[in-house]
């Protein structure tokens, strides 16, 4: 029994990944992948999560990344392989790739929980991992038919939308068999949403009157008028990202639990987290995207300081109910098909 608890135990996510390092890691990894055509990605991709995962602690233990980069690489082949297939049979056969499009259509869903199956059940957390048990026709709902409802309302339900498909993978993710629970509320995201417009509106109508003002007076010429405006619009543009992200994101941790295991809570502010996403953005400018690295880890670290995770009693009841022999085949093949299997 590791760390074995009498009552609930409160701490923030400890994150101790480090820059330097961490572009070291990265850097090889790219450029390895590069010169092996791709074939190396795999690696990469164990690699860089194994380093993320390992240098993020919940109680004094580290997650870990399962995965083996011939799973990941065997994926990778099948997928490719099928996708080119489908390439040189719509060039040869417009009927038959038309075909192979609706088959991958009706598969996307399987792929999309095989793919996050796969991205649960190589995750690992005192030696006990979680996985996911959505179904084929939950995926239909929430991925297909919900988006269509949101964007024919004129987006206005997509707020309930995106609540409905983040409580949904959240509520078939499992640890040790148990269910995560989620009740979020779709007036959280409404008030998210309708915040984030006001700012955005009001921030707008400020820069577009005082921009005229300073392009019209400004001496050097209307070209540095015109950067400040777009300054001016680029951290309007953080701030209304961090505005709605942080009420999300608090909300979500707030609501995110299993029963007698684990509870989550958040206080990100929108102040910090606008000056991280801006910040961030201007070192990706600058270096013209040599500065991934240095994001992650910045972003990494903040996100952990501002999250509490309780651990409870139950934790230690709780034993190893998957098996480590899935494929990565889903999670591959529905990457390279664009299909999104972010989880919040």
């Amino acid at each position: 029994m590791e760390n074995g608890l009498s009552k609930d135990r409160t701490d923030t996510i400890k994150f101790s990944g480090q820059s330097g390092e961490y572009f070291k890691l990265w850097f090889v990894n790219m450029f390895l992948s590069i010169i092996t055509l791709g074939i190396y990605s795999a690696w990469a991709k164990v690699r860089d999560t194994q380093y993320m995962y390992g240098h993020t602690q919940v109680d004094g233990q580290s997650f870990r990344f399962l995965a083996t980069p011939m799973q990941i690489l065997k994926g990778r082949i099948i997928a490719v392989v099928i996708f080119i297939a489908y390439m040189i049979l719509s060039q040869m056969n417009p009927i038959a790739g038309l075909v192979m499009a609706l088959g991958f259509l009706v598969a996307m869903p399987w792929l999309i929980v095989q793919g996050i199956k796969f991205s649960m059940r190589m995750t690992a957390y005192r030696n006990v991992r979680f996985s996911f048990e959505g179904t084929y026709g939950g995926v239909i709902v929430h991925f297909l038919l919900l988006p269509i409802l949101g964007a024919i309302t004129l987006y206005l339900a997509m707020p309930w939308v995106v609540q409905q498909i983040q409580q949904y993978i959240n509520n078939n993710i499992t640890y040790g068999g148990k269910h995560f629970e989620q009740k979020t509320s779709a007036g959280q995201y409404y008030i998210a949403v309708l915040f984030s417009v006001g700012i955005a509106l009001l921030g707008g109508a400020v820069i577009a009157g005082l921009g005229g003002a300073t392009i019209a007076t400004a001496q050097a010429g209307p070209s540095v008028g015109l950067v400040i405006v777009g300054l001016a619009a680029f951290a309007l543009f953080g701030i209304v990202s961090a505005v709605y992200q942080s009420i999300i994101y608090n909300h979500i941790m707030k609501t995110l639990s299993i029963e007698n295991v684990v509870s989550f809570d958040a206080s990100m502010k929108t102040v910090p987290f606008a000056t991280l996403m801006l910040t961030n953005l201007l070192l990706l400018i600058v270096t013209l995207g040599l500065a991934i690295p240095v994001v992650k880890i910045r972003t990494a670290r903040y996100i952990a300081s501002v999250t509490e995770v309780t651990i409870k009693p139950g934790i230690d009841e709780l034993i190893n109910t998957v098996e480590g022999s899935d494929s990565a085949f889903g999670e591959e093949a529905a990457g390279l098909f664009d299909s999104d299997l972010s989880i919040v």
